[in-house]
C-alpha cells in the first residue's frame, strides 16, 4: 500500500502514554501508529514502544 506524505491524524494521551495514529485520507483507515512513553529517551521502554509502533503500524498496511 503506498501511504501518502501527509494523512489526518489523531493524537491522545494517558497519563503514560502519547499516541499518534494516522489514517488514510481516501479510505480513512488506520494505517499508522506511533506510542510513546513518560521515560526517558533511549531507554529500554521507549526502544520497547518504538518497535510495538513498528509492528502494529505493519499490521495495519497488511506488510505482516
Amino acid at each position: 500500500m503506498k501511504l501518502p506524505n501527509r494523512r489526518p491524524c489523531i493524537t491522545a494521551r494517558t497519563e503514560n502514554f502519547h499516541f499518534s495514529i494516522s489514517f488514510h485520507p481516501e479510505t480513512n483507515e488506520p494505517v499508522e501508529i506511533f506510542i510513546g512513553g513518560r521515560g526517558k529517551s533511549g531507554s529500554q521502554l521507549d526502544f520497547e514502544l518504538e518497535e510495538l509502533s513498528i509492528k502494529a503500524s505493519k499490521i495495519m498496511q497488511g506488510r505482516d
